[in-house]
């Protein structure tokens, strides 16, 4: 199949998703804003891709209101139609949404990651009412939804589609690299964590992510477990603001000694930094599915998430996994210090039954063989 993506090289997902289907055989393009700067082994996953990047400095429109959303528009249509696809598929509806719809006479697929997609969370004003009418223009024209997770679905059928037109196939963790032989030690080394038990969080910077709630509960923790070490990854520098009220956060509480910021981890050493931590922590407000509890769990790596639809789902798959109260400080900390207490890191038993659990509902490999699937009865259909 000649496959068309439109979205960000950015995204990590992004990335694993061309590899996969470069790797299947499929001739691949993605239409993106801009290039990343990534380091070169990162672009290496995406070698083989045909890149076209838009073009947004259009003098003819510039003064429209929205002239970005016009020229992205304009101009995916353009490339598209040199593509000239089997089909065309759409990441994160605000941005990606209508250059989707408008490609052209081909078979059209948009994925629903997540509340970005469906919630417009930082948005206000006219740019709110600008995110709601894409959402639903798109919802209503596109020929098939992919959605994250179950959660996702029922929130996208609540908005009036059709749910015949709703496929919910998590696209989730690559249990050949995130599995219980994960090997953590050669982290522990390096941030000198042998004798410390771990807690680690890898979820981004933002206000939905709430890592502050980390932040609050750590003196609740080391006052019971004195030597505990808090490992926190803070990704993207897009979030630049938050990463530095959080680590500004950390300075006046006075626990330096205890924390440990990371920026930058290469996909695929992530399954060393979550095997070497005691106890995984997501404080996340809403998620579509969690990739990231999902890799932890398959890394053996004990988890502490906060209640939300996402990971009660998880629960309901089988899935053992400690649930706090989102926001609270106190029952996070509590949960955590029980976990390491208890030494549910060595629990090799619930460990092996998350991973065949995971294996079998959120394997990589076997949803993508689903994406597959779908994009050849998305054309099949087409050509009735």
């Amino acid at each position: 199949m000649r496959i068309c993506q439109i979205g960000s090289l950015h995204h990590e997902i992004i990335r694993r998703w061309i590899k996969w289907l470069l790797e299947r055989g499929h001739e691949v393009h993605i239409v993106v804003d801009t290039v990343p700067s990534l380091q070169d082994s990162t672009l290496k996953m995406v070698k083989g891709a045909h890149i076209h990047v838009l073009s947004l400095n259009s003098s003819r429109i510039n003064f429209l209101p929205f002239s970005t959303l016009y020229q992205s528009i304009l101009s995916s249509r353009k490339i598209i139609k040199k593509i000239n696809p089997d089909i065309v598929h759409g990441h994160f509806v605000p941005i990606y949404g209508l250059p989707t719809i408008f490609s052209g006479n081909y078979p059209k697929v948009i994925s629903i990651w997540g509340m970005f997609d469906l919630m417009s969370w930082n948005s206000a004003g006219i740019t709110l009412w600008k995110d709601r009418l894409i959402r639903h223009i798109t919802l209503k024209k596109i020929d098939a939804v992919h959605s994250f997770a179950e959660n996702l679905s029922d929130i996208i059928v609540s908005l009036g589609i059709n749910k015949e037109m709703v496929h919910t196939i998590p696209v989730g963790a690559d249990t050949q690299n995130f599995n219980v032989q994960a090997e953590g030690s050669e982290i522990k080394s390096l941030f000198e964590l042998e004798e410390n038990p771990t807690v680690i969080s890898i979820r981004q910077m933002a206000p939905v992510y709430n890592v502050e709630c980390l932040i609050n509960a750590i003196p609740i923790i080391i006052k019971r477990v004195p030597l505990t070490k808090f490992v926190i990854k803070t990704g993207s520098m897009e979030n630049k603001y938050w990463i530095n009220k959080l680590k500004n956060k950390v300075k006046e509480m006075n626990l330096q000694d205890y924390v440990k910021f990371i920026d930058y981890v290469p996909y695929e050493d992530l399954p060393k930094y979550l095997a070497c931590a005691d106890v995984y922590v997501s404080t996340s407000l809403f998620d579509g599915l969690g990739i990231s509890n999902i890799e932890a769990l398959a890394c053996g790596t004990p988890a502490v998430l906060a209640d939300i639809d996402s990971t009660r789902n998880l629960i309901k798959k089988g899935l053992h996994a400690h649930l706090y109260p989102p926001k609270d400080s106190k029952a996070l900390a509590k949960e955590i210090i029980s976990s390491i207490k208890n030494r549910e890191k060595n629990d090799k038993e619930i460990h092996k039954e998350n991973f065949e659990i995971i294996k079998k509902h959120y394997d990589f490999d076997n949803n993508m063989e689903k994406i597959e699937q779908l994009y050849k009865n998305l054309i099949e259909r087409h050509k009735k």
